[in-house]
């Protein structure tokens, strides 16, 4: 979540008290920015650490905006776990015969780890997953999967790199709304 704090609080008050509603204005738009480049700071901070796309990361962010009535804004992740196959795996695509394991890649460190006797396969939806046999008969079969993107998202060293980042932007993002006022744009 991302509000103003007593000090910026205190200076937009201080600076746009005679001028009637932009210092709620001016917040709610340094809010919004802030907002915007939180996200965009979530995207690369699970993506220093993880080696999922940046697209899967993005589509499970929501922002919820401020407005002049309602200063603060919020940035929330959900969504399930996700299918190994959206990490680095090799082979990415089904192999008959495949000598080697299947290997798998999730955060960036460590490199690619075998998985046993899982295997790739591609279902008649066109989804190609990696999977394992529950018995040593040829199914049932089950799909192996990584984290969730809101449990990347709740790493503390990536939750502190968000917020550290926000709180720039908004410093920065009330400075520039503080001045467009006061010059009359």
């Amino acid at each position: 979540m991302i509000e103003l704090t007593v000090s910026q609080t205190e200076k937009l008050e201080k600076l746009l008290g005679g001028i009637p509603e932009a210092a709620p204005k001016a917040a709610s738009h340094a809010i919004n920015r802030a907002l915007e480049s939180a996200k965009a700071e979530a995207v690369r901070a699970v993506r220093q650490e993880y080696t999922v796309k940046a697209a899967d990361v993005r589509k499970t962010i929501t922002i919820t905006r401020s407005t002049p009535e309602s200063l603060e804004g919020r940035v929330t992740s959900t969504g399930q776990v996700i299918a190994l196959s959206k990490f680095q795996i090799s082979p990415s695509k089904p192999v008959k015969r495949h000598k080697s394991p299947v290997k798998a890649q999730v955060k960036r460190e460590g490199g690619r780890k075998p998985l046993g006797r899982a295997f790739v396969a591609k279902m008649n939806s066109g989804h190609i997953g990696v999977f394992t046999r529950k018995t040593a008969k040829r199914f049932p079969i089950e799909q192996l999967y990584g984290p969730s993107i809101p449990q990347m998202l709740g790493s503390e060293t990536v939750t502190e790199f968000i917020e550290e980042k926000a709180m720039e932007t908004l410093d920065k993002r009330l400075e520039h709304e503080i001045a467009r006022v006061l010059e009359g744009n």
